[in-house]
């Protein structure tokens, strides 16, 4: 039994790299994206929410990012995702700002589970670090907080991931996307990819 399985699974692989060295299909893909709704948006809307309470404003920017991906097969592809995202927040006057800065880097694999010439569908799953930076306004900076600690620039890492339900991908080695899904690259997210 165990020599069937055995041979049963040298057979697979076997096939697997026949399909891989016959196919033209690039294995290479790079690509730049802007997410809408990403989970640093959702951290910095509480900070927004307090900026209009007190009378500032406030500005969000991201995420914007860049990916690649290596395809081990033509469905499976392993690679990284790379993103930028930063908050503003003014309070009264300009002296009072504070920057919120998050930096997330994640290993990911992406599934093409449809690939026509041009036009393509896909899931994919990220998960990697953040890491998140408080730089406080000018006016409040080597100040006492209410516990007795110097006000400073403040940084943490955190867990990030992104879960991209749906994919959709048109075009030839030069492509559109758009994506569905939950986590740092948004609820909605937008982009071009290359495919070499």
């Amino acid at each position: 039994m165990m020599k069937k399985i055995l041979l049963m699974a040298v057979v697979a692989m076997m096939a697997t790299m026949n399909v891989n060295a016959q196919s033209d299909e690039p294995k290479n893909e790079v690509g730049i994206f802007y997410g809408i709704g990403s989970a640093s948006d959702i951290i910095s809307t509480y900070a927004e929410v307090f900026s209009y309470a007190v009378g500032g404003q406030s500005s969000f920017w991201g995420p914007i990012g860049a990916e690649y991906y290596y395809h081990i097969s033509p469905v499976v592809g392993v690679g990284a995702i790379a993103e930028y995202t930063s908050c503003k927040v003014d309070a009264l006057n300009q002296n009072e700002a504070c920057d919120l800065t998050y930096i997330t880097v994640m290993p990911a694999v992406k599934f093409n589970w449809l690939r026509k010439k041009s036009f393509g569908m896909y899931s994919g799953l990220a998960a990697g670090v953040m890491f998140a930076s408080i730089d406080p306004g000018s006016s409040v900076k080597g100040q006492l907080d209410s516990d007795g600690k110097e006000i400073k620039k403040e940084t943490a890492t955190s867990f990030m991931f992104n879960a991209t339900a749906l994919g959709v991908e048109f075009g030839g080695n030069f492509r559109g996307f758009g994506e569905l899904g939950i986590g740092e690259k948004g609820i909605l997210c937008f982009g071009l990819r290359y495919k070499f």
